[in-house]
C-alpha cells in the first residue's frame, strides 16, 4: 500500500473554513465563489451539481474556477447514492477525475492548492489500480491532497465505526465522514471518532448533518475537526444543517474557539428560529469572554439530559457552563435538575440551567423578562390579563403579573390543561372559543403560533381585539407577528416579545458569566438581524 499520511503535518491544514459552492451554471459558481473568497479559508467546487456528464470535459470549468481564488480548493464529483447531483457509476467516476487529473497535476502554479475529494469506492479503486501498475509507468496519484469521504444516512455507532475503519486504510491526507443525525445523541459517534483520529494521528473531517447535528458543525473544529464546511451564503446550503461560512467566522469565532472554551446554548424542539446564538455571542465578544453559544435542538430531553448535561454520565467531555431551555421542555426539564430557584419552583417551569461543579441548577429568567416590559406600558394593579396558552411562558407571565395585582384569565385549546394551570397560577379558565366575548385591557400570545417556520394559523380571532386591548406577542421572530400587524391595522397598542427576549437572555448572561451583560450592543444586534 502507498504510505499513508502519519506525520505531524497531516493534521496541519491551510484551512478551517470550507465554503461550499453548489450551483447550477458556471457563472453562478464563480460569482459566489468570488463572494465568499474574503470569508472562507478554502471553497468546496461541487462539480457534480454543474451538470457536467461523466463524459465531458472539465478542464475548461476548472481553469475559471482556480482562477477566482487564490484560496484551497476542493473539487468534489458527488454521485447520488452518496447525497450528489450526478449519476455516475464508478468506472465514469474513474474516467472523469483521471481526466481532471491529467489536466491540473500539471499545473505546477496552482496544484499545491487543489484538494480531491473521493468517495471511499473510488479512492480504493485509484488505489488498487495503482497497485497493479506499479511496475509500469503511470501518474502518482496525489493522495497528500485527496480526501476520502463517506456520506450515508446511516447514525448507528457500530455502523458508522466501521465506515471510518474502511477510510483510515485508505493513504488518503485526510479523511472525510459525514453521517445524518436523527438525534443529537447521533453526534456522539462523531466525537468519539474525532478523538479516536487525533490518538492515531489522521486528519478527520467529522459531521453529523441536520439541525440535530449542528453542534458537530460549531464545536468540531476545536474538538479535532481537520475543518468544517459551510454555506457559501444562506439559502445556499450544499448538505442539511449548514451554517453560513460568515457565521461560522464571526458568530461562532469557530477558527478561535478551543476545549478550553466555556459553551452555553439552547435547547429546544424546533430550534432553527432562535436568535439566541445571536444575542449571547454577541455579548461574549463585546466582553471578550472566551464564551460560545450554540443551538441544539433537542427532541428526546432524558437522552440529552443523560448523554450530554449530567456530570455523572455524560458522553461528551466539554466544559459546559449552562443552557437555555425552551419549547418544549421548560416544565419537563425540572426533573433533571439538583437544585430549582424558589421562583422557577413556584412557576412551574425553567428556561435557565447553570451548571456548577457535579451540580445542575434551574432558574426562570421569563417572569422579569416578561413583566417589566409590560408594566412599563400599563398599570397592571387591577388590570385584567388574558393569556393565551398553557406552557412555560404561559406560566411565567400568568404569576409574573398576578404578583403585580392583575386579574389573570387564562385561555387554551386544551382544557383540561387550561384548568390544571389556571389553577395552579390562581387564574381564571376559559376554553379558547371564549376568547372573543372576554373583555380584558391586556391580550398575550403565549404560544408558538406566529414564530418563524411554525405551521402557519391564527389562533387569536379579531373579535377579541375589539376592545383595543394591548396585545403582547411573546414571539419574536419575527419583529412584527401576524397577531401585532393585525393589531395594529385594528389600533391596539402591540408590544413586541423582542424585548421580553432580551431581557431574560441579559439575566441568563449574569448567571453564566457573573458579569453585567452588553445590553446595547445585544439588543442593536438583534434588532438588526430582525430588520
Amino acid at each position: 500500500m502507498e504510505g499513508i499520511w502519519y506525520s505531524a503535518d497531516v493534521m496541519t491544514l491551510p484551512m478551517k473554513i470550507v465554503a461550499s459552492v453548489m450551483e447550477p451554471t458556471p457563472e453562478r459558481a464563480l460569482a459566489l465563489m468570488e463572494q465568499v473568497d474574503a470569508v472562507a479559508d478554502g471553497i468546496e467546487l461541487r462539480l457534480d451539481a454543474l451538470g457536467i456528464p461523466p463524459a465531458e470535459d472539465p478542464t475548461s470549468v476548472l481553469a475559471s474556477a482556480i482562477g477566482a481564488t487564490s484560496k484551497p480548493v476542493i473539487l468534489t464529483y458527488r454521485p447520488r447514492d452518496e447525497g450528489g447531483e450526478v449519476d455516475a457509476s464508478l468506472s465514469e467516476r474513474l474516467s472523469f477525475w483521471s481526466r481532471v487529473l491529467a489536466w491540473t497535476e500539471r499545473r505546477v502554479d496552482v496544484r499545491a492548492r487543489l484538494f480531491y475529494d473521493w468517495e471511499a469506492d473510488l479512492a480504493e479503486a485509484f488505489l488498487h489500480a495503482a497497485q497493479l501498475t506499479r511496475a509500469r509507468t503511470g501518474p502518482v496519484l496525489p493522495w497528500e491532497r485527496v480526501i476520502a469521504s463517506h456520506h450515508w444516512d446511516e447514525a448507528r455507532p457500530e455502523v458508522v465505526e466501521a465506515i471510518y475503519v474502511r477510510l483510515s486504510a485508505l493513504p488518503a491526507r485526510v479523511l472525510k465522514l459525514a453521517i445524518f443525525a436523527h438525534d443529537i445523541g447521533d453526534s456522539l459517534v462523531i466525537f468519539r471518532l474525532l478523538e479516536r483520529a487525533r490518538q492515531q494521528g489522521r486528519a478527520l473531517v467529522g459531521i453529523a448533518m441536520g439541525m440535530a447535528g449542528l453542534l458537530t458543525r460549531v464545536l468540531g473544529v476545536a474538538y479535532g475537526s481537520a475543518f468544517t464546511y459551510g454555506a457559501a451564503v444562506a439559502g445556499r446550503e450544499a448538505a442539511p444543517g449548514q451554517i453560513p461560512v460568515s457565521d461560522l467566522r464571526t458568530l461562532y469565532r469557530v477558527a478561535e474557539i478551543g476545549r478550553q472554551t466555556a459553551i452555553v446554548g439552547v435547547i429546544g424542539h424546533p430550534i432553527g428560529h432562535s436568535l439566541s446564538p445571536l444575542v449571547h455571542n454577541t455579548g461574549f465578544q463585546a466582553l471578550g469572554l472566551d464564551f460560545v453559544y450554540v443551538p441544539l435542538e433537542v427532541a428526546a430531553l432524558d437522552r440529552f439530559m443523560r448523554e450530554f448535561v449530567r456530570p455523572e454520565t455524560r458522553q461528551l467531555s466539554w466544559p459546559l457552563r449552562g443552557l437555555s431551555v425552551t419549547i418544549p421542555h421548560k416544565v419537563a426539564v425540572m426533573e433533571f435538575v439538583d437544585e430549582v430557584d424558589p421562583l422557577a419552583r413556584r412557576v412551574g417551569a425553567v428556561n435557565t440551567l447553570v451548571i456548577e461543579g457535579e451540580r445542575l441548577r434551574g432558574y426562570n429568567t421569563d417572569v422579569t423578562g416578561g413583566v417589566e416590559p409590560l408594566a412599563e406600558r400599563i398599570a397592571l394593579e387591577g388590570a385584567r390579563v388574558a393569556i393565551v396558552g398553557t406552557g412555560g411562558a404561559a406560566r411565567a407571565l400568568a404569576y409574573g403579573v398576578r404578583e403585580r395585582g392583575a386579574r389573570v384569565l387564562l385561555f387554551g385549546r386544551r382544557w383540561e390543561r387550561v384548568r390544571e394551570l389556571a389553577a395552579e397560577v390562581g387564574a381564571d379558565a376559559h376554553p379558547l372559543d371564549e376568547l372573543a366575548a372576554c373583555a380584558f385591557e391586556v391580550l398575550i400570545n403565549a404560544t408558538p403560533v406566529g414564530m418563524a417556520g411554525y405551521p402557519e394559523q391564527e389562533l387569536i380571532p379579531e373579535a377579541a381585539l375589539r376592545h383595543r386591548p394591548l396585545v403582547y406577542d411573546l414571539v419574536y421572530n419575527p419583529k412584527e407577528t401576524s397577531l401585532l400587524h393585525r393589531a395594529k391595522r385594528m389600533n391596539c397598542p402591540i408590544l413586541s416579545g423582542v424585548e421580553m427576549f432580551l431581557r431574560q437572555a441579559a439575566e441568563q448572561f449574569r448567571l453564566w458569566t457573573g458579569a453585567e451583560p452588553p445590553l446595547d450592543a445585544m439588543r442593536a444586534r438583534v434588532y438588526t438581524a430582525l430588520s
